[in-house]
């Protein structure tokens, strides 16, 4: 991590806590894409917390000092391995964080991955595409997807 510019996070939720222990000296001021989502099942009591205080505002609480955009979560791995580079109208990943140009560096990024993202607005917007949410795991292209978000632009 270290030699990185931005960092990928896609691990079960119940590591945070742990991965922001062991490893937030490294990630303070990286961007940070936060793949994960909060299941109850598998992560219990932070699930809770994610839910109470909104995933963006967790991930934010256990990864402090990293410059976080919430993106490849709105939806299972498998959506997204079925419509990656797809023929016509990219699918829409909605994306959201609070430091614009970490949001620049996402939206390139999730280009590059064959989609089209979505700002959505800032960290505590994630909730609105967050697991459990009506946004959540929608096969949408750009222009649906910020219809379905209330976007104008």
């Amino acid at each position: 991590m270290a030699f990185a510019d931005a960092v990928l996070i896609a691990v079960p939720y119940r590591a945070y806590p742990e991965l922001g222990q062991a490893y937030g000296g490294l990630l303070k001021g990286k961007i940070v894409l936060d793949a994960g989502n909060a299941t109850k099942a598998r992560d219990g009591d932070l699930a809770a917390e994610a839910e109470s205080a909104g995933i963006g505002a967790t991930s934010a609480k256990y990864l402090p000092g990293a410059r976080l955009v919430r993106a490849f979560n709105a939806a299972s791995y498998r959506l997204f391995a079925q419509n990656a580079h797809r023929s016509g109208p990219a699918m829409a990943i909605p994306i959201a964080g609070d430091d614009k140009q970490a949001l620049d560096v996402a939206a390139a990024l999730v280009r590059d991955a064959g989609f089209e993202p979505v700002v959505v607005g800032g960290l505590d917007a994630a909730r609105q595409f967050q697991m459990g949410a009506s946004n959540y795991g929608r096969d949408a292209t750009a222009p649906e997807a910020r219809k379905a978000f209330g976007l104008t632009q």
